[in-house]
């Protein structure tokens, strides 16, 4: 960072609108629009109350601070120690103090690092939330990790936020988070020591160590008052001792013993002594006695309350809702939270949003040993069964309202849960994302819990959200599991509904071998079960990969064969998707009267039925036919009513194609400026997304 080399750029003229200067660039260089008037992003927790003057360590970031745009890095500071020592107290108490130095907003992540349970937040997550504060929409977040860094890096660019990595555990999980303006600030937690991020990064590392005899004492009478620690000096020094200067434990302590003023705290002390096997390791400092500690605001709630921090250490997704609660605990929604308020006071559970809870990592692993200890493991079963039937049958009406009766539709587990019903399409994806992550962590929860049927149906009903979404990785991953899970029961319906849909996302990624072995063996089970339905949808997908394998007679044969299936069935979403595929295989042949024929039969049928996403398809394909045979006004009339559809529905990947194909259309009737616009909109979804066909945009501009 002392070097007194620098890097000069010179251009050749005057430079209108954005210019990059780089000494050397590695890899891609993307540049992103601005996205105009925002709310300013202020998303620092709140600090704490009782807070302990670190006057030292918050000296040393604010002189790191002073030092702000001297040399063009990113200032970065790590901020390390162990658990419970207060590392995100003070950040963000120091935060707070210099938040109007950062007139462009603050970004805060908990990247889960040292969760018990959970695992730590991938940075395509962390990234996807600091996007959506800075005003990216769902339909706009690109899927890849390198994508979604630099345009993060782009819109930060020149602002001057402040940003907050919370929990980190390794500095692979931290670099994708960081900016590259000098004007930002970084600060990052964590237990580790971040080596790699002083050394490649040039951050300033910062360790927290516990509290002083003295300073742990001042904690206390923030909490209690000067006179009440004055009057039992021995007893604060024995708490003292045996919380071995670590703030969280003192902090749960004090908050006891102010609920409870006529409470001695020599009675604190002997319950700690009480608890000798497990506070051995709280006077080392480490983090196995901290149980201890959580085990006094424990014993002290009723017993209605203490079943339901037993119970929430169950669940292995990142938060809860209030919800999800009520069914976990088997309790209607007003009984659950004001348990839930109970909890809160204590400390024990944080509401980090309207109507979601989570757990402080070690108090979540604490809660977890509280139930295998005192709940019987029927009743844990009982209780992960009621939240998993949450879960499920609330996908299961939202994947009835979405997709409708064509869809396979298994029967599902017995249960008392009736799940969550909506007014909107649009409230129902709503739950579906903020849930996300709940969703695809229960997959597993249900399998490790003896409930198989659970794991595979739960994964089944989450497809659409995958596919609408572009969530390829996480289908894949989901599905694979679940798959295992079906062979693991023998059950073939199972195991043939999810290699089926198993195909579809390797067909998007072009893997076209892989998509096929799914499809085949998919439609071998279908046939040996007799299942017609099934085996006619099966028969239209497979034609579908050997038209982009180039098999196109092989595509026809089971088209017909698949058409006449569904016939037989009277099911029109088959008949339509059929007629759909038909038409694409006969554009590949240059019969375009004959795709005009089937692609005009399945848009009445999908129309007719409500199928927007399908609709969608076949206008985007009805237009390239009119755009081939020389009618540009039919051709820019479907592909804008295909951009519009699928920009309602929030299909991103669809909406890129239909604005590549209005720009084709566009060019082609001599309009050069609108075909740009519509190529370089285009381009920047392809873009967000990581697709290729970004590549052929760029040189359709490039010859425009």
């Amino acid at each position: 960072m002392g070097s007194n080399h620098r890097v000069h750029n010179d251009s050749a003229s005057a430079v209108a609108g954005h210019s990059v200067q780089a000494g050397q660039i590695h890899g891609d260089v993307r540049l992103y629009q601005s996205l105009g008037d925002q709310v300013v992003p202020r998303q620092l927790p709140v600090a704490a109350r009782h807070f302990v003057d670190r006057a030292v360590e918050q000296d040393a970031l604010t002189m790191l601070l002073s030092g702000a745009n001297t040399e063009g890095f990113v200032l970065i500071s790590t901020l390390d120690g162990v658990a419970g020592v207060g590392k995100s107290t003070l950040a963000v108490y120091w935060a707070h103090r210099v938040r109007d130095r950062f007139p462009d907003g603050e970004l805060y992540v908990n990247l889960r690092g040292f969760d018990p349970v959970a695992e730590p937040m991938k940075p395509t997550e962390a990234l996807a939330s600091f996007l959506t504060a800075l005003g990216v929409s769902g339909e706009r977040m690109p899927q890849h990790v390198e994508d979604r860094a630099a345009m993060f890096r782009s819109l930060v660019h020149d602002k001057r936020m402040l940003i907050l990595l919370d929990n980190a555990l390794t500095a692979d999980q931290v670099r994708p988070l960081l900016p590259s303006s000098p004007s930002c600030l970084v600060l990052v937690t964590s237990r580790n020591r971040l080596h790699e991020l002083v050394v490649r990064e040039g951050a300033s590392r910062i360790t927290l160590e516990v509290l002083t005899d003295d300073e742990a004492e001042e904690l206390l009478v923030r909490y209690l008052g000067a006179d009440r620690v004055a009057t039992e000096p021995e007893a604060v020094r024995s708490l003292v001792s045996h919380c071995a200067g670590l703030p969280l434990a003192l902090g749960i302590a004090a908050v006891r013993a102010a609920e409870n003023p006529d409470f001695p705290l020599d009675e604190l002390v002997l319950e700690l002594q009480d608890e000798r096997d497990r506070l051995d390791a709280l006077d080392a400092g480490g983090v196995t006695g901290v149980r201890a500690v959580f085990s006094w605001s424990y014993r002290s709630l009723t017993p209605e309350a203490a079943r339901m921090f037993r119970l929430l250490g169950l669940p292995t997704g990142p938060d809860i809702s209030l919800a999800a609660v009520a069914d976990l605990a088997g309790l209607p929604p007003r009984e659950a939270r004001a348990l839930l308020a109970e909890l809160s006071r204590a400390n024990l559970i944080d509401q980090h949003k309207p109507g979601r809870y989570q757990f402080h990592n070690l108090i979540r692993a604490y809660a977890a040993e509280c139930a295998a200890k005192d709940e019987q493991p029927e009743d844990r079963r009982a209780a992960i069964r009621r939240l998993l039937d949450h879960y499920l049958r609330t996908c299961d009406t939202i994947d009835r309202v979405l997709l409708g009766r064509w869809r396979f539709a298994p029967e599902l587990p017995d249960s008392t849960v009736s799940g969550l019903s909506f007014e909107t399409e649009s409230a129902m994806l709503s739950w579906w994302e903020a849930e996300y992550a709940n969703l695809v962590a229960a997959v597993r929860n249900a399998a490790n819990v003896g409930l198989p049927v659970h794991a595979w149906q739960l994964t089944y009903k989450l497809m659409y959200l995958f596919k609408l979404r572009g969530q390829t990785d996480d289908w894949i991953a989901s599905y694979e599991f679940a798959l295992g899970v079906a062979r693991g029961l023998g059950d073939r319906v199972a195991e043939a509904q999810l290699r089926y849909y198993l195909g579809m996302p390797y067909f998007g990624l072009k893997q076209y071998e892989i998509a096929l072995h799914y499809q085949e063996s998919a439609l071998e089970l279908f046939e040996a079960a007799g299942d017609r339905y099934s085996t006619g949808l099966a028969l239209t997908v497979l034609a579908e990969i050997y038209i982009e394998l180039g098999k196109l007679d092989d595509a026809q044969q089971c088209l017909l064969r698949g058409l006449a299936v569904q016939r037989e069935e009277a099911n029109r979403y088959g008949q339509g998707y059929a007629n759909h595929i038909l038409g694409i295989l006969h554009i590949r042949r240059g019969e375009l009267e004959k795709a005009l024929a089937h692609l005009s039969t399945a848009l009445v049928l999908f129309r007719e039925d409500g199928w927007k996403f399908d609709e969608a398809f076949v206008l985007h394909q009805l237009a390239g036919v009119h755009l081939r045979t020389d009618h540009s006004t039919e051709a820019l009339n479907l592909y804008r009513r295909a951009v519009e559809l699928r920009r309602e529905i929030g299909h991103r990947p669809g909406e890129a194609h239909s604005l590549r194909g209005l720009g084709a259309a566009l060019h082609a009737a001599g309009d050069l400026d609108g075909s740009r616009t519509c190529w370089q909109q285009a381009l920047v979804i392809f873009e967000e997304l990581g697709d290729p066909e970004a590549d052929e945009v760029r040189q359709e501009l490039e010859r425009s």
